[in-house]
């Protein structure tokens, strides 16, 4: 049978023992008509490794160098709170600096109605981006609204 068959590159074939296969070991015969013969690719390591040491490498940058997307600060007055009949604190952040800040504290009682409200008597300084603590006590002799149950700081720079 060797003799009639022409392999696809116009030699004779050889005999491996299970097919016929063409001289350059591209095709066998399978009877009908010459098959490619299917050959394993081997793992290109290279790439593999190239591809793994830059996801190292991103994974690295991202853990190591972590920023905020969104700003999820709180900025204005937080921790509100009435210490006595004329003290009060609360924390404040500031967008922007500010060398001339000065506040309004207006005050409300459970219902949520306003009973009184009370400008700042003297300015403050603030770094934008830090929180501050104030401890305030209101002067001239006025007193908080003893039905006052919090407040809320309105902030006007006058920089």
């Amino acid at each position: 049978m060797s003799d009639q068959l022409i392999d696809p590159s116009g030699h004779q074939p050889h005999f491996d023992g299970a097919a016929w296969v063409s001289q350059d070991g591209n095709y066998w015969w399978n009877g009908t008509a010459w098959q490619p013969i299917v050959r394993r690719r081997k793992v290109p390591w290279g790439v593999v490794g190239g591809v793994l040491g830059i996801i190292v490498v991103a994974a690295f940058v991202i853990h190591s160098f972590p920023r905020q997307l969104i700003d999820t600060s709180t900025y204005g007055a937080t921790n509100a709170q009435i210490d006595s009949s004329n003290l009060i604190e609360f924390d404040y952040r500031a967008h922007d600096n500010c060398n001339n800040l000065t506040f309004i504290y207006t005050f409300y009682n459970q219902p949520g109605i306003k009973v009184s409200e009370f400008p700042d008597q003297q300015s403050k300084q603030v770094t934008a981006g830090q929180t501050h603590h104030f401890t305030i006590a209101i002067g001239n002799g006025q007193q908080i609204d003893p039905s006052a149950t919090r407040f809320t700081v309105t902030p006007t720079c006058h920089d």
